[in-house]
């Protein structure tokens, strides 16, 4: 288990003692791939895995498979995407699933490929089941949707815990608005009991710390690495 923090701007790949980071950026917002870029130099002057996670950016999209192509070939760990839905929100069949498919393999062919649950969590099994080599659990969004995470986790098969490769954590504490979930940590919440959870069934994971309070980061970071130590007897 290795535990990061994400970033959005190359100063704060200096900023926390981490194993390991995420670059975050948004859609639509300009400069970001070079920003992107940005980051990624100062983690491989740093030596400092990484991921890149573009939110927003389908590779159902054409107005961007560009861009995406572009991550793929500067990302280390991989790229990190949503869940996607088709045009009429159902599940992807048909030609939209074959276009799905040729895109994914594409970018595959150049990093490893993981899609978190973000689209639609109620079906997020199918998808996984369906689709990637590579799955990121985003605990904070099962809460977020209704579901009971640790219960979620505990329910997992095999042929999807063994996907498992990143999970996202930050805390959904039932606030209404666009960002309910994005919360810190808090000692025995219940998104850290779900991790200790999938810890007792996979332990070799990357978790990523991603909440909105950056002055909470240390402090989120320090009761991680304590769950982990206590967990897996993994040093701090």
């Amino acid at each position: 288990m290795r535990i990061g923090t994400r970033i959005f701007n190359p100063i704060e790949v200096t900023l926390w003692d981490v194993e390991v980071v995420q670059i975050t950026f948004y859609s639509g917002v300009e400069g970001n791939i070079k920003r992107m870029e940005e980051c990624v130099r100062m983690c491989r002057e740093k030596g400092l895995p990484y991921f890149i996670h573009p939110v927003g950016y389908s590779i159902l999209d054409d107005r961007v498979t560009d861009d995406l192509k572009t991550m793929a070939r500067w990302a280390d760990l991989g790229l990190i995407l949503h869940d996607v839905k088709g045009e009429d929100g159902e599940r992807l069949s048909g030609i939209e699933e074959e276009r799905f498919r040729r895109c994914l393999d594409q970018l595959s062919r150049v990093t490893p490929v993981s899609f978190e649950n973000a689209t639609d969590n109620s079906d997020i099994l199918w998808f996984w089941r369906h689709f990637p080599a590579s799955v990121t659990l985003d605990i904070g969004h099962l809460e977020a949707a209704g579901i009971d995470s640790v219960d979620f986790v505990r329910s997992l098969d095999e042929g999807i815990t063994r996907r498992i490769d990143c999970v996202h954590i930050h805390r959904y504490d039932g606030r209404e608005g666009p960002i309910p979930d994005h919360w810190p940590l808090e000692r025995g919440c219940k998104e850290l009991k779900a991790l200790k959870a999938l810890l007792e069934k996979k332990a070799d994971v990357d978790v990523i710390l991603e909440v909105n309070d950056t002055s909470k980061v240390e402090e989120n970071l320090k009761l991680l690495k304590g769950l982990r130590e206590e967990f897996l007897g993994q040093p701090k």
